[in-house]
């Protein structure tokens, strides 16, 4: 439940990014700025959620930061400025990067005691309350509630969820964070593909949650009330990707759904933009989710079998690569999508009138080819 109040509170959020940029009168440029602010708080509370956890355990650490997540969020709506905006997002990304950190480490615990892989089931968890989220913030917006009443309502669901389920979180021992394998020193190639491998993965993921609504009005000249059907088909997607990961990968092989689904998230993309019409766009972003579902579950497995590193540095290492996706994607998005006309006068040049946010998500395009390549050429994955 932790997990979905995390997915759930995000979708609606940024599913109101349209209505955040004319309430503050900011371009996708800012935008990408205050989603990058939130991201470097989210980042820097990391390694402090991670020494926390090994003095004192993940429960009190994850009702705590659960708590303050769902609170934080509304008062984004009630900022005098966009300065007061940018600097709110950064403790607000303290909150939900302590969080995430958090229930992972109780997932980490539940799946000891469980005795077999059901990480892709945490994450369906995630991409489940995204989804709800996305649907959500669609009944919010037509029933023709504002921004502010908005987050309020559902952060007053969030907390009742949390009220009921946050209390049976484990109590776990601070001493089994600390895995007895390996020196901890080794930084080899294989960490740094994987983080590489992480980097592109969650570039998709961040730029589907946090551009499609603007996408899709914007570009496809969909209504605004349609505009979270992106994010709800992405996420939707990636919810029924997680929840058959575990058997697919039993079936196929973890490297096969790697390889198999950077191609699904290449080609969702590509289709988004090059032809961009609400249906095509939609139907686009709901092949990234599928794509994208099992990749970061794989990706995190390998790093904690990397020789020579114990389980817990592996995965924190490919996971702080990967999250840093968040400082410069949002950003570099939102500044190709604004500037890109005085650099590319005719739109791409293969692709002449392909223009702003179009040329943003060209970037991730390219992304996914890379690790779509990297799949196929360079990483070994052992089930």
């Amino acid at each position: 439940m932790a997990f979905s109040i995390n997915g759930f509170i995000y979708a609606n959020w940024t599913s109101r990014l349209p209505r955040l940029q004319t309430m503050y009168d900011i371009d996708n440029g800012e935008t990408g700025f205050v989603l990058t602010s939130l991201a470097v708080g989210a980042l820097l509370a990391m390694p402090l959620a991670g020494y926390l956890i090994v003095r004192n355990g993940s429960q009190q650490l994850s009702i705590v930061s659960t708590l303050v997540f769902i609170l934080s969020v509304p008062a984004m709506a009630y900022m005098p400025g966009y300065l007061g905006l940018l600097i709110l997002m950064p403790l607000i990304g303290v909150a939900t990067g302590v969080m995430d950190v958090a229930i992972n480490a109780q997932s980490v615990e539940i799946e000891r005691l469980w005795g077999k892989p059901i990480t892709s089931s945490f994450h369906a968890c995630f991409s489940g309350g995204m989804f709800l989220g996305a649907g959500t913030a669609a009944l919010f917006i037509y029933l023709g509630f504002d921004l502010g009443h908005h987050l309020l309502a559902v952060s007053v669901i969030a907390l009742l969820v949390a009220a009921v389920s946050l209390p049976y979180f484990l109590r776990d021992d601070p001493a089994a964070a600390v895995d007895s394998g390996g020196n901890g020193s080794k930084f080899g190639l294989a960490i740094i593909l994987l983080g590489i491998a992480s980097l592109c993965t969650m570039i998709g993921e961040g730029a589907m949650a946090d551009w499609t609504p603007l996408y899709m009005t914007r570009v496809t000249g969909s209504e605004e009330a349609l505009a979270p059907m992106g994010q709800a088909a992405f996420s939707g997607a990636m919810l029924v990707g997680r929840s058959v990961g575990d058997y697919v990968r039993a079936r196929i092989g973890s490297l096969s759904v790697v390889r198999i689904g950077a191609f699904l998230s290449f080609l969702g993309v590509s289709a988004a933009i090059l032809f961009p019409t609400p249906l095509v766009s939609i139907l686009g972003f709901g092949l990234v989710g599928l794509g994208l579902a099992n990749i970061v579950p794989v990706i995190f497995s390998e790093a904690s079998k990397v020789p020579g590193l114990r389980p817990g540095v592996g995965i924190s290492s490919v996971s702080t690569i990967g999250y840093s996706a968040f400082l410069f994607g949002p950003p570099l998005i939102g500044f190709v999508s604004d500037y890109q006309n005085s650099l590319l006068p005719q739109g791409m040049a293969f692709f002449p009138g392909v223009e702003g946010l179009r040329v943003g998500l060209g970037l991730v395009a390219l992304l996914m080819a890379v690790l779509l390549g990297l799949a196929v050429f360079y990483l070994r994955v052992d089930d």
